[in-house]
């Protein structure tokens, strides 16, 4: 029967369109052809076979770039893209290798940080849409300045403005007294708890056992400040 020869290192190859089959032989490095090659049979059917035929210059390289593929995938321990383009008119093939990104997986400390993670956006989501938070402009007529002057009460700390994704910063209602006042001492809250504005937010609206129960939002506007300053002396230390 009539085939098809792949000699690797003296790069010949032969294809007879009468066969239906490809026989490929592994030669040595010698310039002598080796005394028991190793081979392999690779069956074709016709439509195939025809393909091949009218492009069979192209054989050798498909092949040959089709195990440096292989080795690469070998070498890499992950997946690579091999591609063949043929194009028409006797040009010849354009081939492709690629690596393919690798997707470390996520163990289960991972999964738990990103749930964890999602949990408290859509929990800050919920927050900043209550009633009780209120835009700049809003907040700003609420205790009669305008908005530049909460915006640089803000950067001070003298109130709490706190971020989100999709509703920019809001400002609690809560945190003005029934007279007009803002909070006391929220400046030296913010620094002895790390100045971000959500760890000082749910401390004013947690209760805390030094307050009686009370939360420390309740408590500042009681006068309690020096208990306040010790919850959040407690608090600090207790993440710490």
């Amino acid at each position: 029967m009539p085939v098809a020869r792949k000699t690797l290192t003296r790069r010949r190859s032969g294809i007879s369109s009468a066969s239906g089959s490809i026989i490929i032989h592994e030669a040595s490095d010698r310039a002598t052809a080796p005394s028991s090659p190793r081979s392999g049979a690779i069956g074709l059917s016709h439509h195939a076979w025809k393909g091949i035929v009218s492009h069979k210059g192209d054989l050798k390289t498909v092949l040959t770039q089709f195990g440096e593929a292989v080795r690469r995938s070998e070498d890499l321990g992950a997946g690579v893209r091999f591609t063949v383009v043929i194009e028409p008119r006797d040009q010849a093939a354009r081939i492709e290798i690629e690596e393919l990104a690798q997707t470390q997986p996520a163990d289960d400390f991972d999964l738990a940080l990103a749930e964890a993670r999602e949990r408290g956006e859509a929990r800050a989501a919920e927050i900043l849409a209550s009633p009780d938070m209120l835009s700049a402009d809003a907040f700003g007529a609420m205790i009669g300045v305008s908005r530049e002057a909460v915006r640089l009460k803000r950067q001070r700390h003298e109130v709490i403005g706190l971020e989100g994704a999709k509703r920019g910063i809001r400002f609690p209602r809560w945190q003005v007294t029934g007279d007009g006042r803002l909070l006391p001492e929220l400046p030296l809250l913010f620094e002895k708890l790390g100045g971000n504005p959500w760890t000082v937010y749910r401390f004013l609206v947690q209760r805390h056992p030094e307050l009686d129960g009370a939360t420390a939002a309740d408590a500042l506007k009681a006068g309690r400040i020096e208990q306040v300053l010790a919850a959040a002396d407690n608090a600090r230390r207790a993440f710490s």
